[in-house]
């Protein structure tokens, strides 16, 4: 049977609940959120934004006022008295301790990644210099700047806002309280100063009723949008400069080039061991059964005719395991239907049962070096699977996902429910998986504790190849 044969029969078994798609793999290109559903999803988000801004709200009167009042309450008058400068360099890292804490208090109420930082010190001679060369880090002083002025202010804006909203909310509540309490003197105060008593209690009361609803209204909205304006700051200021990360790319090129050496190396002698331990010696057998044949031709008929029914039967194996080894290089389903039809037909050909989910915007255009590579690794990772992890059931997951520079990457993830307890060996298949996704300026993570689950997430940008998600 061959895979369109497979693939044609397939039923694809759905995805376990226990086997999630992989963090912050979303389907790509989402439409543009309305209003009402940015509504809504601020009211879902409020409990979590809520929380941010509350713990906000208490920084803002206590580390963030303490610590800008220090490094600000001088002035500058004695900026070059060496007691302040000692200060200003203590502060250098103190700033930077408050960024990563807020970095981290960011990711919780935002999960939309910040570009890490470059903390590598510029001169490595000793501890001294290492420690000086922070004034020569350009993020230090967007740390304390970031602490010392633009957090506080911002805090202020976003924190003050919220308050008015939460006087809002109670205040008409105060001043009912204070009606029931004094309305008589409240009537006098009216007839002394010739108002009308009814249409005063009217507005009043309209006036407190739109006051509350308003505060309602607007709460989740206050509260998300705090979080975004936060948000940005720190993105701006705490985030890493893009030639930061043009130059972690260039040494992963550096690196991706040796590991396609590498891997294909690795890749050949896999294929020398295989064509030398099954087609070879099967073709040897054959060899050897048809000479025999040969030999016993005119004396032995019978067992003649016997071995080259042996014979016939050695070539089918090795035909059938030459088909095997060709899917190593590019099976032919791959090449006439596309990645999602091979893996489909990857899927419905494994012994356990496999989920797919498949979310790929319509017209994208991978290229063919980006599919073969995906289509091997997945099918090596499903291979593990079976032999090794004792599993019973699997999952494999492909989308995109873009990350906080808009680049945008393939991702695929293979999770199963078995044992775990996988690592990465020397010589090793995982290895060789990892060299792969290195030529494509790729990663591989595999994560497989103990006791299991094992997911393996591999990412692959698609610029690197010029694939770009579009849609037709």
């Amino acid at each position: 049977m061959t895979d369109t044969d497979r693939l044609d029969q397939a039923i694809t078994v759905p995805l376990d609940d226990a086997i999630p798609a992989p963090p912050g793999a979303t389907p790509p290109m989402p439409p543009q959120p309305t209003a009402g559903s940015f509504y809504r999803e601020a009211w879902k988000r409020l409990p979590r934004d809520f929380g941010y801004m509350a713990l906000t709200a208490v920084l803002l009167c206590t580390l963030y006022f303490v610590f800008p009042a220090a490094v600000l309450g001088g002035g500058f008058r004695d900026l070059f008295n060496p007691f302040v400068l000692l200060m200003f360099f203590i502060a250098l890292f103190v700033a930077r301790w408050l960024g990563q804490f807020e970095r981290l208090r960011i990711s919780w109420a935002d999960p939309r990644p910040i570009r890490p930082v470059d903390w590598t010190p510029r001169w490595q001679q000793n501890w001294w210099t290492r420690t000086g060369s922070a004034v020569a880090n350009p993020h230090y002083w967007l740390y304390l700047l970031h602490a010392a002025v633009v957090y506080p202010l911002t805090a202020l804006v976003t924190v003050g806002a919220g308050a008015v909203l939460v006087v809002g909310f109670f205040g008409p509540f105060v001043a009912g309280f204070t009606a029931l309490r004094y309305g008589w003197d409240i009537n006098v105060f009216l007839m002394q100063n010739s108002f009308d008593q009814s249409w005063a209690w009217i507005l009043g009361a309209l006036a407190c009723a739109v006051s509350v609803s308003a505060s309602v209204v607007l709460f989740p909205l206050w509260a998300r949008g705090s979080v975004l304006a936060h948000y940005w700051v720190d993105f701006g200021l705490l985030g890493g400069f893009r030639a930061e990360v043009l130059e972690r790319r260039v040494a992963g090129l550096q690196a991706s080039r040796a590991g396609a050496v590498t891997a294909e190396g690795q890749a050949l002698r896999q294929i020398e061991r295989d064509l030398h331990d099954g087609p070879q010696q099967r073709l040897v057998r054959l060899r050897m059964d048809l000479s025999a044949a040969e030999r016993a031709f005119d004396k032995d008929p019978d067992k003649a005719k016997q071995l080259i029914g042996e014979a016939s039967e050695h070539a089918k194996d090795a035909l059938d395991e030459l088909r095997a080894l060709s899917r190593g290089f590019a099976p032919p389903i791959l090449l006439d239907r596309g990645l999602v039809a091979a893996l489909e037909a990857l899927v419905a050909r494994t012994p356990i049962p496999v989920g797919l989910d498949v979310r790929l915007p319509d017209g994208l255009e991978l290229a063919t070096e980006i599919q073969r590579n995906v289509y091997f690794t997945v099918s090596e990772l499903l291979t593990n699977t079976t032999k090794h992890a004792g599993a019973s059931t699997a999952g494999v997951y492909l989308g995109l996902v873009v990350d906080a520079s808009s680049v945008w990457y393939l991702t695929v993830s293979v999770t199963d429910d078995g044992v775990g307890g996988a690592s990465v060996q020397e010589g090793h298949g995982i290895e060789g998986l990892m060299g792969r996704m290195r030529a494509l300026d790729g990663e591989l993570t595999v994560s497989s504790p103990e006791g299991g689950p094992t997911e393996a997430t591999a990412r692959i940008p698609l610029g690197a190849l010029n694939g770009v998600p579009t849609a037709r």
